[in-house]
C-alpha cells in the first residue's frame, strides 16, 4: 500500500524441536466445481497448534 504508514506486527516465536505438519486435498466434482480440504499443525513438547481448512470453488 504505497504511501501508508508502515506498522508492525508481532507473533509468538517457533518453539525449538517442533514439527510443523500440513496435509491437504482437492477433489473435483465436477468440470467447474472443487472441494478441498487440509489440515496443518504445530507440534512441540509444550505447545500445540492446530488448523483444519475446507474450501469450495466454482468457476464461470
Amino acid at each position: 500500500f504505497s504511501g501508508s504508514t508502515p506498522f508492525s506486527i508481532a507473533g509468538l516465536p517457533i518453539a525449538r524441536n517442533t514439527a510443523l505438519v500440513e496435509a491437504g486435498l482437492d477433489i473435483a466434482l465436477g468440470a467447474n466445481i472443487t472441494l478441498g480440504a487440509s489440515y496443518t499443525a504445530q507440534l512441540a513438547d509444550d505447545t500445540q497448534d492446530h488448523a483444519f481448512k475446507a474450501s469450495l470453488a466454482v468457476r464461470f
